[in-house]
């Protein structure tokens, strides 16, 4: 499996999942996020928030190796939107960097 989605830190949507698979590919604007959305997907397990950019994003949905669905949201363009859709279906090891 040579596919790897990283995390900078912990975060509690994870559940300390190692691997994932890639069931949805998503464009939204950060503006069109609700706030739950928001702190669901930016909030480390420190309590701090990693900042999104405030322009065109792309939420991956997963489902993990728990059977725990979990997303992340990010930036947008072109050329990841096409390697994330080519990603559909096939599995991703999580990395958290820290």
């Amino acid at each position: 499996m040579a596919n790897v989605i990283k995390f900078s830190d912990d975060y509690p949507k994870l559940w300390g999942q190692k691997v994932a698979r890639l069931v949805h590919v998503y464009i939204l604007s950060y503006y069109d996020m609700h706030p739950d959305l928001v702190e669901y997907d930016t909030k480390t397990a420190d309590g701090k928030y990693y900042p999104l950019p405030k322009t065109t994003l792309i939420q991956l949905v997963f489902v993990g190796d728990k059977q725990i669905p979990f997303c992340t949201i990010r930036r947008h363009t072109k050329e990841k939107y096409g390697y994330y859709l080519s990603k559909l279906n096939k599995e991703f090891l999580v990395e958290v960097t820290e």
